[in-house]
Parts: C-alpha cells; sequence; structure tokens
C-alpha cells in the first residue's frame, strides 16, 4: 500500500498539478402548442354567368376565387382539401341540375413557407370530393383559384340556378 500511495504521489509531482474543472450549461426550451389547420374561401356569391338556352347540352364555367389552406400545426404533416356540392336549384322553381354535373379543377397551386400539395381533378361534387392533397414541414399555406364547370343538360328551363359548394380541411 505504501509503495502505492509513493508512485502516485511521484506521478503527480512529476506531472505538476492537476486541475479539474467543469462548466455545464443548462438547456431549456419552450414548446409552443401548435397553430390550427385551417382553410379561407372568397364567401359570398359568385356568377358563373349566363348562357343561352339551348337544344344541346352544354357547359359553362368560371373561377370561384382564390382558397387558402394554411397548416401552422409544426412538423411534419399532411392534410386534404375537399368539396361538396349542393345541386343548382333554379328560381323560379323546376328542375334542378344535379351536384354530380358539377366539377372542381383546383388549377395551379402557390406554396408559400414550408408547404406543399399536388392538386385532385373532382369531376362530380355530389359527394365529399378530396381537390388538394397537401403537405407541411413546419409552417405554411397553399392557394388556388378552382375553376366550377357545369354541365348543363339540352333543352334545360331558363332561370337562376345556385348552387352551394362547401370547401374543408382535414
Amino acid at each position: 500500500m505504501r509503495k502505492l500511495l509513493l508512485l502516485v504521489s511521484m506521478c503527480v509531482a512529476i506531472a505538476g498539478t492537476v486541475a479539474v474543472s467543469a462548466d455545464a450549461d443548462t438547456l431549456s426550451f419552450t414548446l409552443i402548442a401548435p397553430g390550427p389547420l385551417s382553410i379561407s374561401t372568397p364567401g359570398g356569391d359568385v356568377a358563373l354567368g349566363s348562357q343561352v338556352s339551348a337544344n344541346v347540352a352544354t357547359t359553362i364555367s368560371g373561377q370561384l376565387g382564390t382558397v387558402t389552406v394554411s397548416d401552422e400545426r409544426g412538423g411534419v404533416r399532411t392534410w386534404v382539401a375537399s368539396v361538396i356540392a349542393t345541386s343548382f336549384t333554379p328560381v323560379p322553381t323546376g328542375t334542378a341540375i344535379a351536384a354530380s354535373a358539377i366539377s372542381y379543377s383546383a388549377g395551379p397551386l402557390t406554396f408559400f413557407g414550408l408547404a406543399s400539395g399536388t392538386a385532385v381533378a373532382a369531376p362530380g361534387l355530389s359527394g365529399v370530393s378530396p381537390v388538394v392533397n397537401g403537405a407541411s414541414t413546419g409552417s405554411g399555406t397553399v392557394s388556388w383559384n378552382p375553376t366550377i364547370s357545369v354541365a348543363v343538360p339540352a333543352d334545360f328551363a331558363a332561370g337562376v340556378y345556385t348552387s352551394t359548394i362547401t370547401h374543408s380541411v382535414a
């Protein structure tokens, strides 16, 4: 035991004074609650134009206005924007144009931040139809200005036809 103690003492004396230093940093972070996933639409009435009643089927089309999905949830997330429409009902009353005759084309998508997406064709809106599949790796938005097309049957009665298109995102 004395030889070991003497050997350790000699090593310390030869190496000089050995000092052990410790410096620690305390790290902290605040996890902010994720934001919402939301969709905004132009709202209000949109006129698709007018058409003369004809003895052949025709199509009437127009743009709805800018639709925007905002994903503030953070992290890697996916979402789907969908639409559904009611039948076009005439004023005064008469035969409606079925929602299955309404098509939705998102058109070009515009991206901001860390978002991406792909447009999906929606040829008939009688049921919930996906129109944009999106993703984000943080926070971002995707916008588009969809074209709505309505297949008007031949010999359809004159009148003002209205429909409601409802957007959702999940």
